[in-house]
């Protein structure tokens, strides 16, 4: 079991972003917090969709990774 199946589902998360920069990938943290992790899991959703490569980040700073491999 990861720390995700036990946090709160309840707290406070954000969609993380993961972009290419040179030869860096760049990460911004910059998003919103949203209540809860359905919220966020569903703006994450969207954004994979549109072809952005994201995590979730809850308010302790664990970050869950959403997409595949590193971006282009």
């Amino acid at each position: 079991m990861n720390k995700f199946d036990t946090s709160m589902g309840g707290g406070m998360w954000r969609v993380v972003f993961y972009e290419r920069r040179g030869s860096h990938v760049h990460v911004d943290k910059s998003g919103p917090w949203l209540p809860g992790k359905g919220r966020a899991k569903q703006w994450a959703d969207w954004f994979v969709g549109q072809g952005y490569h994201v995590a979730l980040q809850d308010q302790s700073g664990a970050v869950e990774k959403l997409s595949q491999g590193l971006p282009g």
